[in-house]
């Protein structure tokens, strides 16, 4: 029983040192209470998390932060924690912001070049209409201590695209970002969360740092900075689930979503 005992510490510990250097990178979309879009969190929800955070002395970081923390050793504040907005929807302005900005904290949004300040009409599968963030409203965000960063031109599935689609969505329009809002675009995120090699190496190429993902393909054993993964906020996020959610153990819940996927694919095989 002992030797067991011995055995199961020995494991949670090895895990530890490999999972404690992961830092909680939170995926939100929509701020919205939309019935049966999952991808909606209501605003209650959102400045519900927001608050457990300020009071457990979370620190919101930017992917700056995270990028000299990984590659240059720089330290982090205590409780460190990224936040991430995919679309660039205009509730993350209306909504959203002003939230970020009662607890002091800072958010990064990946907006999508070719539908700025347009109505959602790239999600065409029965997502309730609305608009996205102006490039008025985009220049704002950064002026009060947001970040923006690209999430391509399009927001197609990068591992069905060619050489020449990869080089628009990925290269092209890291450039067409920084002539526009007049900052650098180190850091992209990959629509729907798909990559492959052949992606990551386009993504050196245009000399990002790193990249951004969910879970699928995403390494657990080692940190990959153009493979990083992240933990997707619901719109049904139970407040237990969020708390570990954001806590030591948060990696767990993206192995757990990649082991899913994982064994819906090898079931899809024998049907």
């Amino acid at each position: 029983m002992f030797i067991l005992l011995l055995i199961i510490l020995c494991i949670f510990f090895i895990l530890y040192l490999k999972f404690k250097n992961y830092v909680p990178i939170l995926m939100y979309h929509r701020i919205a209470d939309i019935p049966g879009d999952r991808n909606a969190l209501p605003k209650e929800k959102f400045a519900e998390q927001l608050a457990y955070l300020a009071a457990h002395n979370y620190h919101t970081i930017t992917p700056q932060d995270l990028y000299n923390h990984y590659v240059n050793k720089t330290k982090l504040p205590k409780n460190p924690i990224l936040l991430t907005f995919d679309d660039g929807y205009e509730d993350n302005y209306t909504k959203a912001l002003p939230l970020l900005k009662k607890y002091n904290m800072t958010a990064v949004v990946f907006p999508i070049y070719n539908w700025l300040g347009k109505e959602n009409k790239w999600e065409n599968f029965g997502k309730q209409l609305t608009t996205t963030m102006t490039i008025e409203q985009l220049q704002s965000w950064h002026t009060q201590g947001m970040d923006i960063q690209p999430h391509t031109a399009d927001h197609p599935f990068l591992t069905q695209c060619n050489e020449e689609k990869l080089k628009l969505e990925i290269i092209d329009t890291k450039t067409k970002f920084e002539k526009l809002l007049d900052k650098s675009m180190d850091y992209l995120c990959y629509p729907y969360g798909f990559f492959n090699q052949q992606i990551i190496n386009t993504v050196k190429k245009a000399n990002y740092k790193m990249a951004f993902a969910i879970f699928d393909h995403v390494p657990l054993w080692h940190i990959n900075l153009f493979a990083l993964p992240r933990i997707p906020i619901p719109s049904h996020q139970k407040m237990w689930e969020f708390k570990l959610k954001v806590s030591s153990i948060h990696i767990i819940f993206v192995a757990m979503r990649k082991w899913e996927r994982q064994f819906k694919q090898i079931k899809n095989k024998f049907k």
